[in-house]
């Protein structure tokens, strides 16, 4: 298996994407690299942290009334819900 490379957030040093360079296809779809977001999508406090950074670029610009979330995202949804519902 090849090394997988961390792409570290600029915004915050507590979130890392890990990605792996190869060849990687399905019935459906057909990449050259897998990101492997486990620990974004199942860590509360990484999923938390992924939400906060998502939040910033909508808090200040629009109204938002339903998040719509991927398979899996469900925690972040819920964790930016609750960003873009603090009063402030």
């Amino acid at each position: 298996m090849k090394e997988q490379i961390r792409i570290p957030s600029k915004e915050n040093d507590k979130l890392v994407l890990k990605v792996t360079p190869g060849h990687f296809s399905s019935d459906r779809f057909h990449v050259n690299y897998y990101i492997d977001m486990t620990k974004i999508k199942t860590h509360h406090k990484v999923a938390k942290e992924t939400a906060r950074e998502l939040a910033k670029a909508y808090i200040s610009n629009l109204s938002v009334d339903t998040i719509i979330c991927l398979e899996g995202t469900e925690i972040i949804g819920a964790f930016l819900a609750r960003e873009l519902a603090k009063e402030g």
